[in-house]
């Protein structure tokens, strides 16, 4: 078996510290994990997207023209142009994401037409279904293809017994970060990784792999992809398909 990659949060110490470094070329993942008062701001750099999710929380958020409270779960991505700040209104832990933009995608990335910050609360994120997943999941998707060039990032959700079909896409490179009450085994080849809440996992580029969740245990993990070129953008074109309807369980 090949190694895998995986960090719980709990064994984070410091909020600069690289979360699996090397796992995918181009990218940076740390763990802020704030106290009530603490305040954190991110400059823009050229050629680079930052992509925050909150856990949990309550905090404010200031970007370009926008300037608000937020609680739970969201992402927030400011442009290539924009200052990002956050204040801790009570404890909130949020998961930082840098992607370097691919070549190819960086003159939209610097001329966006579409007004940033982004912001998406989790739990309004338009729905799809997958040929993968069963009817009882629920899929969300986050960050839709496009936004950022060469990124993307939704969630699974679901309730034992129910599977996440084993699968390969080589064109697109994977995190797994698992919610506080995930609780599945990761099928990867022929092996089952046990994947608990507060973990962040790199699934092996290419391996054909999926999700189990068993008895009465919750499946609620968020997908990170990372992809180069035309193939990724077409499988998920081809594979992400809007349900028009907003479940929840």
């Amino acid at each position: 078996m090949q190694t895998i990659e995986m960090v719980t949060l709990d064994s984070v110490t410091r909020s600069d510290e690289p979360l699996l470094h090397g796992a995918i070329p181009g990218t940076t993942v740390t763990l802020r994990n704030m106290v009530e008062g603490d305040c954190f701001a991110v400059e823009p750099q050229a050629d680079k997207a930052f992509i925050f999710l909150s856990i949990d929380g309550e905090f404010g958020f200031a970007a370009g023209e926008v300037k608000n409270t937020f609680a739970g779960r969201h992402v927030f991505i400011p442009s290539s142009r924009q200052a990002a700040k956050f204040r801790a209104r009570k404890p909130t832990r949020m998961l930082c994401i840098g992607w370097e933009i691919p070549e190819d995608g960086r003159a939209e990335w610097n001329n966006p037409e579409r007004e940033f910050p982004y912001i998406q609360e989790y739990i309004t994120s338009v729905q799809y279904r997958d040929k993968n997943k069963s009817d009882k999941t629920i899929s969300r998707e986050m960050v839709r293809q496009r936004i950022v060039p060469g990124f993307c990032m939704g969630s699974v959700e679901s309730y034992g017994y129910d599977k996440v079909a084993q699968h390969p896409h080589p064109m697109l490179d994977q995190f797994f970060f698992s919610f506080p009450e995930n609780d599945v085994d990761v099928l990867i080849d022929d092996f089952k990784v046990p994947m608990k809440g507060d973990t962040l996992l790199h699934i092996p580029l290419g391996s054909n792999h999926g999700v189990e969740v068993l008895g009465d245990n919750h499946m609620h993990y968020i997908w990170i992809d990372f992809f180069l070129g035309q193939a990724g953008l077409d499988r998920l074109d081809n594979s992400h398909k809007p349900t028009g309807r907003m479940r929840s369980f």
